[in-house]
């Protein structure tokens, strides 16, 4: 979402969630903490921390965003030993009579009801909105607080005072802010509440609201187990061979992909055109346990070989020598939603 776009879009009503604190039990790490946590880091940097702890925890959390005209995003995540089950009404297609979509992530792959996206180098959950998470820390100046408590040790940061300069690139006219933030030792939010309440554009004296809430809880006590649609999908894995002379694919499950399916694949320097006469398409059928290799045959024309490595390639497969450069990428495509993906990323 664009940032502008976003921060116009912010209001406020009311949440709060507890954070608490506990006592160090090593008296040179307790004060090494207190000196790196005396105050917030930068958004950027507080959400790459956050990322990175949760992606070797076990947790539960749940995230609850009110936006000024009422819509609300409401997620949960249970991240067990194996996978991370999402929770939510706006990460997949095909809501559950709870109004709830899943997603499953196994780490490699992102699986709903309708899609199978994989890459090798992984695929990290939606842990926390990302956007309105920084849109809301870089719109007030947040200080430490002192608390106490008995739980797992924590910093808290507070802060009501406006950013004007974040409001004036938002455009936004805001009466009142309130934001809470707990920081775990560890380097993870641990809870973040807040409150936002603007003007209207179209009539200064009418206000609008939104509110953030997002706490992670019942941290190493989490079991989870992968939904029955996940042995569904038509579980395609893919990385590139070594030389990079081909995309290497494995069916590691569910059911066969027909002799004639589409496919569309792109990296830095060409791609091909699924309409096209020598449109990229199986051979024959690719079966549970099948490899198949995809090659180019020339600038923007590549063919797939199933179970026969091809004997000749008219180029290699190239990485984005940029960030923001197309990269390597192939899916399934045809009259519905494709329902397999493989992504690379770019390796060092």
């Amino acid at each position: 979402m664009d940032r502008r776009q976003f921060l116009v879009g912010l209001g406020g009503t009311t949440a709060v969630l507890a954070g608490c604190t506990g006592g160090a039990d090593d008296p040179e790490e307790s004060t090494e903490s207190e000196g790196k946590y005396s105050e917030l880091p930068e958004a950027e940097e507080l959400l790459d921390q956050h990322y990175n702890a949760l992606r070797d925890m076990v947790f539960a959390s749940e995230e609850k965003f009110v936006n000024r005209d009422s819509t609300m995003t409401d997620r949960t995540i249970r991240r067990g030993d194996t996978g991370t089950l999402v929770k939510g009404n706006d990460v997949a297609r095909n809501i559950n009579s709870d109004g709830k979509q899943r997603v499953w992530f196994s780490g490699n792959a992102r699986v709903s009801r309708a899609t199978h996206r994989f890459n090798p180098n992984g695929i990290t959950p939606p842990f926390t909105d990302r956007t309105v998470v920084t849109s809301l820390i870089e719109l007030t100046t947040l200080e430490r607080v002192d608390v106490s408590g008995d739980d797992e040790r924590v910093f808290v940061f507070e802060g009501t005072e406006i950013d004007e300069e974040t409001e004036q690139e938002g455009e936004l006219s805001i009466r009142s802010i309130d934001v809470r933030i707990a920081v775990a030792e560890s380097g993870y939010i641990r809870s973040m509440d807040a409150e936002l309440t603007t003007a209207k554009s179209s009539d200064a004296d009418q206000t609008a609201s939104s509110s953030y809430e997002y706490e992670v809880s019942e941290v190493g006590d989490v079991t989870v187990s992968a939904p029955a649609f996940v042995d569904d999908a038509v579980r395609i894995e893919g990385d590139l061979s070594e030389d990079r002379s081909a995309i290497v694919l494995q069916h590691a499950g569910g059911p066969t992909v027909a002799a004639d399916t589409k496919l569309v694949v792109e990296d830095n320097e060409g791609s091909t055109y699924p309409n096209h006469p020598n449109g990229l398409a199986f051979p024959t059928a690719f079966e549970s346990g099948d490899e198949a290799y995809v090659y180019w045959t020339a600038a923007n024309q590549a063919a797939i070989s199933v179970g026969e490595e091809p004997s000749d390639v008219a180029r290699e497969f190239s990485f984005p020598s940029e960030d923001g450069d197309r990269g390597i990428y192939l899916a399934e495509i045809g009259a519905g939603p494709d329902r397999f993906s493989v992504a690379i990323d770019p390796q060092e």
